[in-house]
């Protein structure tokens, strides 16, 4: 995007096999680049008003049925396995201590600035406090940092889509009076710690740097290839806010949704499949489902309050679906 780091039969022709399906959380760091990029690039745009928490995890089961879980005020969807595959959950209770929070910000941004769109990196921070003695996030050393491109036309979104794998994710065939395109972008995953021979070896390389180095240098980063894509981001404009609808297509089959305290959800049908309705009081609303014939999680979250009513949102999501 110039922008972040941590977005159907045409997409079939190239399909990825199901090793490309992996375990993810884009929970935090993905939304919140979202978020950070969005309110550096505003330029008289509004910045997002709602940060919104969604995780996905991807395996190979096919979802099939939907249901509702009412002992907990949460909606539960499960597959023909009884697994769970698409719930609603709590907001997060857990926040980083201000120090921690800062000094992983600002790492992160140090490496986005020797970035060029469109590149992954991985890094490594030696910082007893950061990897040994915070008590949070300590057996991840190994972090990624990604500055997207930002495909402002709608044809160059659609053809990276198709030359990276990306999940499918066209431009939703209604679109509410005054809503347009704003841009797309494609996100690639980085190696993963099961997969092993991948992940030992990025971080020993790491690692070598930061034990062999003479000087005080913290940050030590190595820039990775990537050729598929995990994640597709569509953004639609209000003329107002270049981020004012955000839609969402992932690899993924458990899609957890957060549900706000002062919200409230339940199930809608989207043509021939249900989904779940999150509605929020202080801010946009938000829809999310899961195509089990592609193995793709939706989400489309509206960034602005009164944007859209339920019956517009509804019809949007309605007109992604193919019968």
């Amino acid at each position: 995007m110039g922008a972040v780091i941590d977005s159907n039969e045409e997409l079939k022709k190239h399909s990825v096999s199901d090793d490309h399906f992996r375990n993810i959380d884009i929970t935090s760091n993905l939304r919140h680049d979202i978020n950070m990029m969005q309110h550096k690039k505003t330029s008289g745009f509004r910045s997002f008003k709602r940060k919104t928490v969604m995780s996905i995890v991807v395996s190979c089961i096919f979802l099939a049925s939907f249901t509702a879980y009412a002992a907990t005020g949460h909606i539960q969807i499960f597959n023909s396995k009884g697994e769970v595959v698409v719930k609603t959950v709590d907001p997060s209770t857990t926040t980083l201590p201000a120090k921690l929070s800062n000094s992983l910000e600002e790492y992160r941004q140090r490496v986005l600035t020797i970035l060029k769109p469109g590149e992954l990196a991985a890094y490594y921070i030696k910082d007893d406090y950061i990897n040994k003695l915070n008590g949070y996030d300590t057996a991840n050393p190994i972090k990624f940092g990604y500055l997207p491109i930002e495909y402002r036309s709608y044809e160059a979104f659609l053809t990276e889509q198709v030359r990276t794998s990306a999940p499918l994710l066209k431009k939703p065939g209604y679109l509410p009076k005054g809503i347009s395109f704003s841009y797309g972008q494609v996100f690639p995953l980085g190696p993963q710690r099961y997969e092993r021979e991948k992940y030992d070896k990025l971080e020993k390389n790491l690692m070598v740097k930061a034990n062999s180095s003479k000087n005080k240098e913290k940050l030590f980063i190595e820039k990775l290839d990537w050729s598929k894509a995990n994640d597709t981001f569509l953004y639609l404009t209000n003329a107002k806010n270049r981020g004012a609808i955000i839609i969402h297509a992932g690899y993924g089959l458990r899609l957890s949704v957060t549900q706000p305290t002062n919200g409230s959800s339940e199930k809608i049908q989207l043509k021939h499949m249900e989904a779940i309705y999150i509605n929020n009081k202080t801010g946009g609303d938000e829809i999310a489902w899961y195509d089990s014939k592609q193995s793709i999680a939706y989400s489309i979250w509206v960034n602005e309050e009164d944007l859209l009513s339920k019956k517009e949102l509804q019809k949007m999501a309605e007109s992604m679906i193919t019968d």
